[in-house]
């Protein structure tokens, strides 16, 4: 009896221990925020367009791609220059963090996106630019990049999320308090 609860037991062991362990998988960097004030949906897409012009509408390259008053859509892109603080000299990583920006409007709520936070080198430099594409949550999943090895392209994925976290943040609260602002009280 011992013997025939023994086979099974090692087959069952053996499978267990040769199931692969995979990697954390990689998710792109991303922001959501819904703000809720009581307003109709036709009243808070203005409120969102006028908030649009004072936050993400300052922003280098800002530009409306699409408003929809009557589905309550606005979709939007945008930029953040960026200078490497810890790469002096290496033009290359110089750019901007292009992203773009989804507001949806319903009755008493408003629902911003910001994604597709997407990193593009200076192509004007001898060498041509090193772009290191879409940012990622984690350092770990940055994409790889011809020109630098792979601790600098980890340590200068972290200072662009850093920026980009820095900036998308506050203009994200920046919006909600333009929304809130024109709510009478």
């Amino acid at each position: 009896m011992r013997t025939a609860l023994l086979l099974p037991t090692l087959l069952c062991a053996i499978a267990l221990a040769a199931q692969p362990v995979e990697p954390p998988s990689a998710v792109a960097l991303s922001y959501s925020r819904t703000v809720t004030v009581p307003l109709n949906p036709l009243q808070l897409h203005d409120a969102a367009t006028e908030a649009w012009t004072w936050t993400f509408g300052r922003e280098p390259g800002a530009k409306v791609l699409l408003t929809d008053r009557a589905a309550g859509t606005i979709k939007g892109s945008a930029r953040i220059n960026f200078r490497s603080a810890m790469l002096t000299g290496r033009e290359e990583t110089m750019g901007t963090i292009g992203f773009n920006v989804h507001i949806q409007t319903h009755a008493g709520s408003c629902r911003i996106s910001v994604t597709d936070i997407v990193h593009t080198g200076n192509r004007n430099t001898a060498r041509g630019g090193i772009h290191l594409g879409q940012l990622m949550r984690d350092d770990a999943q940055a994409r790889k990049a011809g020109g630098m090895g792979r601790t600098n392209i980890v340590r200068v994925h972290r200072e662009m999320r850093e920026a980009a976290d820095a900036r998308i943040q506050a203009l994200l609260q920046a919006f909600e308090a333009r929304i809130r602002a024109g709510v009478e009280p």
